[in-house]
C-alpha cells in the first residue's frame, strides 16, 4: 500500500523538507464565526486530501511545479483559539514566524476571517503590500454579529491597515460596504461588470494594481457555484475555471506574488468535486508564482 502523508501533494521527505522548499502550506481550519453554513474548518483537511489526486505535471506550464520551487512543505495544524479575536492574533503571530521573502506562504482556509491576520504578517516584510480580492462578498463590514473579526470583515480590517485592495468578481455587499469603499483608493469589480469576461479584462484591472508586492486571497465562492459547489455561503452567479486562471496566471506576471490564501471550502459529502478544485487552483497558484519568479527578480531557494 502507498504511504499516505498528510501534506499538499502527498510528497516525500525531500520534496517536503520544510528547510528547503519554496513554498510553506499552512492549514487554517477556523470555523468560529459562520454566518450561513459551518464546515470551514474541514475545509484545510479536504484540500490536503484532494491534492493526492493530482499529477505533479502541469500541462499548461510544461513543468513540474514543486521541482521549481524547490519543494512543498505543509506546516502542522495549529489548534485555534474560540475566540475571534484571539485567533487572529495567533494566526498573525504563526504567519509571522513564516513569512520570508525567499518562499511563498500560501494558506489554506477556514472561514475568510485568516486573510487579515495574515496579510498584516506579510505588510510587516512588505508595507508596500497590496491585496488583490477574488470574491462573491465584498467583506467590508465594520463588524459582523458583534464581532470586527467576522468573515464578513476581513476587507475592511485590512483597508484601515492602509492597504490598496482590489476586489474581482463582488457580487453580495451592502450600501454602507459600497459607500465606505468609495472613499478609499481601493477598488472593487462587481459580478455583473466582469463575470464571463474576467480574461478579457485582466490587463485593465491589473493596471489599477499599484505596482509591488501583492497578496492574493482566494475565496472559493467567487467562482460560480457550478465550478465549487461547497462554500460557506454560496452566491449565484460568479467566476469562471478558466478566466480566473487566466487572470491570476496574468496577475503573477505582472506584479510579484508573495503570499496567497485559498478560503471558504465546506466540504459537502458527493461534492468531491469542490475539494478537487481547490486543490487544483493551490497548485496552479504556485505554478504560476514559480513560473513568474524564475523569470524576475525575485527568486525560491532552490
Amino acid at each position: 500500500m502507498d504511504l499516505i502523508r498528510p501534506n499538499f501533494l502527498n510528497l516525500d521527505e525531500e520534496a517536503s523538507d520544510a528547510d528547503r522548499s519554496g513554498v510553506l502550506i499552512l492549514p487554517l481550519p477556523l470555523d468560529i464565526t459562520a454566518s450561513w453554513k459551518r464546515g470551514t474548518g474541514d475545509g484545510p483537511a479536504a484540500i490536503l486530501a484532494a491534492s493526492h489526486h493530482i499529477e505533479f505535471y502541469d500541462e499548461e506550464l510544461d513543468a513540474i511545479p514543486w521541482e521549481l520551487v524547490g519543494g512543498i512543505a505543509t506546516q502542522p495544524t495549529p489548534e485555534l483559539p474560540v475566540d475571534p479575536a484571539a485567533a487572529a492574533q495567533v494566526i498573525f503571530e504563526i504567519a509571522s514566524s513564516l513569512v520570508r521573502p525567499d518562499r511563498l506562504l500560501l494558506s489554506l482556509g477556514g472561514e475568510h476571517a485568516v486573510t487579515a491576520p495574515l496579510v498584516r504578517a506579510h505588510q510587516a516584510l512588505w508595507p508596500a503590500l497590496s491585496v488583490v480580492q477574488i470574491d462573491a462578498h465584498a467583506d467590508l463590514r465594520d463588524s459582523y454579529l458583534g464581532s470586527p473579526h467576522n468573515h464578513a470583515c476581513p476587507m475592511r480590517r485590512i483597508v484601515e491597515d492602509g492597504v490598496f485592495l482590489t476586489g474581482i468578481g463582488i457580487r453580495s455587499l451592502d450600501e454602507p460596504e459600497r459607500r465606505f469603499i468609495r472613499g478609499e483608493r481601493s477598488r472593487l469589480h462587481l459580478g455583473h461588470q466582469v463575470a464571463g469576461r474576467l480574461a478579457e479584462v485582466a490587463e485593465e484591472i491589473i493596471a489599477g494594481v499599484p505596482p509591488g508586492p501583492v497578496y492574493l486571497t482566494i475565496d472559493l465562492d467567487g467562482f460560480d457555484p457550478s465550478v465549487v459547489p461547497a462554500v460557506g455561503t454560496p452566491v449565484p452567479g460568479g467566476l469562471g475555471w478558466a478566466e480566473t486562471l487566466a487572470f491570476v496566471r496574468r496577475l503573477c506576471e505582472s506584479r510579484p506574488v508573495v503570499g496567497a490564501d485559498v478560503v471558504e471550502l465546506a466540504p459537502r459529502e458527493g461534492l468531491h468535486y469542490a475539494d478537487a478544485a481547490a486543490a487544483r487552483l493551490v497548485h496552479k497558484i504556485i505554478g504560476y508564482v514559480a513560473v513568474a519568479r524564475r523569470g524576475g527578480d525575485v527568486g525560491f531557494r532552490v
